[in-house]
């Protein structure tokens, strides 16, 4: 009898630890789950002959990240990045944010490219996941009520006033072209926006070339053709890589022609590619380089001891574009649920060079900049503003 009484109380004793352990661990977990990070994704072109912009891009997300996370996190919460390669075509993109959006993310910082975004839109509107993107400036994507927003301005802006600079600035009217079809979203519109200003000014264009990146092309017969035409300067719109590579040829062809190009080229590569052959070349672009604002030099140094290089304009608007979604949703308390209406509440942002507004669309605009190529370096020439 005593017997049957004992194990029965040590049942019963074994029964409240169990009921006590579980209730423990259900506070623990609980706790934790309150804790979990923020996934956020980042989507942009890791390998390939562009990978440059990616990797920069990704660079200046990490980066930013680190840095939240340092301070506290966002709601309490520290930030995960999920990246993700989009392979530098519309159907990496759309694959890769369909992977990210699996993964729980609240918002995609990407895509690098026009071409990609324009592509991966339709996913994340319909996911209803927020897409911000560091570079990505092509006309066709202003003006929507959607789930795209972005750091960096229109480059139709940009076309133009590059326009007024070659036609007004250093009297060459007459102008030949070569662009990268594969991202036409940004190259055909830069160009057309380019064009029309220009001959609106009276400029005559000569001669007009594109490629495709993809298809590892053949650069001397066009340059050759273009050369024909005799244009008094040669207007390159493609990614720094072959930007470089189109001014090498124009050089050792014997063409010394004066060199202009876009905001896409401004990364190291076209320096460490194109050598003497780049330099002169102009670009009109929203980043300063060379910008002594406090908050760019503490970013350059940083950037500099955590990747062992300097930083372009991918990894800062990047690196932006991540404080401004982390400002967000401290404003949502790390939730996707009301962070397209935190996002368009950003006004007068702190920058790396500057303060930051979006509009009702999620669009930016920022002050330009006149770079050009001296002694292999990106010299800041001006600030103009739009």
């Amino acid at each position: 009898m005593n017997t049957k009484i004992c194990a029965n109380r040590w049942l019963y004793v074994l029964i409240i630890l169990a009921v006590g352990l579980s209730s423990a661990l259900s506070l623990s977990l609980g706790g934790c789950r309150g804790r979990q990070p923020i996934r956020v994704g980042f989507a942009g072109q890791l390998t390939g002959r562009q990978a440059d912009l990616g990797v920069q891009g990704r660079n200046g997300a990490q980066l930013a990240v680190e840095t939240i996370n340092a301070g506290g996190g966002v709601a309490g919460r520290p930030i995960e990045l999920l990246v993700r390669d989009d392979l530098d075509t519309p159907e990496g993109a759309q694959a890769a944010d369909r992977e990210l959006i699996e993964a729980g993310v609240v918002a995609i910082i990407g895509h690098m490219t026009s071409g990609q975004s324009m592509a991966a839109v339709p996913v994340a509107n319909e996911a209803g996941v927020v897409l911000l993107s560091p570079t990505t400036s092509t006309p066709e994507l202003s003006g929507l009520d959607d789930r795209f927003f972005r750091v960096t301005s229109v480059h139709t802006s940009q076309a133009r006033t590059l326009a007024r600079l070659v036609y007004r600035q250093h009297s060459l009217s007459r102008i030949a072209v070569i662009y990268d079809s594969d991202n036409a979203t940004y190259t055909q519109t830069f160009w057309a926006a380019f064009a029309g200003e220009y001959r609106a000014l009276g400029g005559q264009v000569v001669g007009e070339m594109s490629f495709s990146s993809a298809e590892d092309p053949d650069f001397a017969p066009l340059v050759a053709e273009l050369q024909s035409t005799k244009p008094d300067a040669l207007l390159i719109i493609a990614s720094a890589l072959d930007t470089a590579l189109i001014a090498q040829r124009t050089r050792l062809s014997g063409w010394q022609t004066p060199l202009f190009s876009s905001g896409w080229a401004q990364t190291d590569m076209v320096l460490q590619n194109g050598g003497q052959a780049v330099e002169g070349m102009e670009i009109v672009m929203g980043f300063d380089p060379n910008s002594q604002a406090p908050a760019h030099l503490d970013f350059q140094a940083r950037y500099q001891a955590r990747f062992g290089r300097a930083p372009t304009f991918a990894s800062a608007w990047a690196y932006e574009a991540v404080l401004i979604l982390a400002a967000a949703l401290e404003k949502t308390g790390g939730q996707a649920e009301g962070l397209p209406g935190a996002l368009l509440e950003t006004q007068g942002f702190e920058g790396l060079t500057g303060t930051i507004t979006l509009d009702e669309y999620g669009d930016v605009v920022r002050t330009q900049f006149l770079i050009a190529v001296q002694d292999g370096e990106f010299v800041t020439l001006e600030a103009l503003e739009p």
